[in-house]
């Protein structure tokens, strides 16, 4: 449920997960706050990993408040990147929307770079498929827009991931990667949680931030 215009939310909601008492041990609980801006955009408030194995469950409920981190602002950051991902089961196909970066943060304390987008799609880790944006020229804010439409079969879709490098444009031809972003199934952060709304939400646009890490 969606709450509007408001900094101190109830939400009294409660969710069943199915789960053996044997793999207590094994899983965490991640809690993901999230605003939505004028653009109807998905915006990160914050995240709470909860450890299960921390827990006693069998003695009684826990309660207690969980603080939310900020996982735009790391320390590592090279600028930041807004993409939308959606899937469309029906026609198999995967898109990825590389809308704009901000902030970027170029390599050797350069001045200047030209930058572009490269989108791999990984199974297992390897690469299967690669798609890039064009170049813009001497812009730290660059407006991209720009789809790569993936044919992916819904059999497979969680053993798959995308990652996502802005890299600055070289006379080679090659380009300089600058920063990354992992998002899947595996991913941690920002990253699974962008790949899990987009599951939740089929057919439907879901864009959100990512900080750019230092590769």
């Amino acid at each position: 449920m969606v709450q509007t215009n408001a900094f101190t939310v109830i939400f009294v909601e409660r969710f069943s997960i199915p789960m053996e008492s044997s793999n207590l041990e094994e899983y965490s609980l991640l809690f993901s706050a999230f605003g939505i801006d004028a653009e109807e955009r998905n915006t990160s408030a914050g995240v709470a990993d909860l450890k299960l194995s921390d827990l006693d469950l069998t003695i009684r409920p826990f309660n207690a408040w969980l603080y939310l981190q900020d996982v735009n602002k790391a320390v590592d950051a090279v600028g930041e990147i807004l993409l939308s991902l959606s899937y469309l089961p029906t026609a198999e196909r995967l898109t990825v929307v590389v809308a704009k970066c901000k902030s970027l943060v170029w390599t050797n304390s350069k001045n200047t770079a030209d930058p572009f987008v490269k989108v791999y799609l990984l199974q297992d880790g390897k690469k299967i498929s690669k798609k890039k944006t064009s170049t813009k020229r001497d812009d730290t804010n660059p407006i991209f827009n720009e789809a790569m439409i993936f044919s992916v079969p819904s059999l497979v879709l969680q053993e798959l991931s995308l990652r996502v490098t802005v890299a600055e444009a070289t006379d080679d031809g090659r380009g300089e990667n600058l920063g990354h972003v992992i998002i899947g199934p595996e991913a941690s952060g920002m990253g699974i949680t962008h790949w899990n709304q987009m599951l939740a939400t089929l057919r439907k646009p879901v864009s959100m931030w990512h900080p750019l890490r230092r590769i």
